[in-house]
């Protein structure tokens, strides 16, 4: 009777301890009234280029999004109510739209305050990024000012171009579930549970953190 009291009191710790493990995964959702939104991240590149049939380059996080409107009314829906943020630097990005990613011209972005002229290989356009310090909240982040221009000497990639496009979530108004890619660029290295999707729409606010 002594062992299986023991037993009993081993298995109870040991499911304890397994309830308040935080569960990091690649899959997010958050909803409100209005509007459910889930999410599915995707880091590497290797599987970016799976997902997509293209290779957009290094640095390009792809989400996957799907929103589904909650009431009769149709919710508008647009790539750029989406913010990637990493909290452990407080980087916040916008998506890129295709044309930034594999259109004629590539992002050069500098840091107008402290940073020298940096070069982001393969996106042209303007947008997308913001850079942020010191935060690991949404409240706290400080965005640092950026300038960007184009350079004209590199060539699009019209295949790379038409399947961004084509796999890009849409921008309309939505009665019925709506999903597709956005393409954010994320600067160095930075773990799963760091990262969160702030929606930041017509629909409200909701926080998508992908550690539970």
């Amino acid at each position: 009777m002594r062992f299986l009291c023991c037993s009993a009191a081993l298995l109870l710790i040991a499911a304890g301890a397994f309830a308040s493990k935080k569960v990091i995964s690649p899959d997010t959702s958050a909803g409100n009234e209005q509007v459910d939104i889930i999410a599915t991240i995707t880091l590497s590149e290797e599987e970016v280029t799976q997902k997509l049939g293209a290779d957009p380059g290094s640095g390009i996080v792809l989400l996957h999004v799907r929103v589904v409107p909650k009431t009769d009314k149709p919710v508008s829906v647009d790539p750029q109510d989406f913010i990637l943020l990493a909290h452990d630097d407080g980087e916040r990005s916008k998506p890129f739209e295709p044309s930034e990613i594999a259109g004629a011209g590539r992002l050069i972005v500098s840091n107008t305050a402290t940073a020298p002229t940096k070069k982001s290989e393969g996106f042209g356009g303007f947008g997308g990024i913001m850079a942020g310090g010191g935060g690991a909240s949404p409240g706290n982040s400080k965005p640092v000012a950026l300038s960007s221009k184009v350079d004209e000497k590199s060539k699009g990639n019209t295949t790379l171009l038409d399947v961004l496009k084509a796999k890009e979530l849409p921008a309309k108004d939505a009665s019925e579930p709506v999903e597709g890619y956005l393409y954010f660029p994320l600067d160095g290295k930075h773990k799963l549970k760091n990262l969160a999707v702030l929606y930041r729409g017509p629909a409200g606010k909701l926080d998508l953190e992908f550690e539970h």
